[in-house]
């Protein structure tokens, strides 16, 4: 007994938008990256401050 296995070659999902380069596409990765960590320091930064001075409680 064999099972039919679907060949459907349009299942493809594709990762860029049209006209974007692979390149552009990592770049732009990088930059997100490097913001979203400068952004999740930055917040650590402010809490520890913020806790330290006795603005907040934990």
């Amino acid at each position: 007994m064999t099972t039919n296995k679907p060949t459907d070659s349009n299942n493809t999902v594709s990762t860029s938008q049209e006209g974007e380069s692979k390149q552009e596409l990592n770049k732009k990765t990088s930059v997100q990256f490097g913001i979203s960590v400068t952004v999740g320091v930055l917040t650590i930064i402010l809490v520890a401050a913020s806790a330290y001075f006795g603005i907040i409680r934990f």
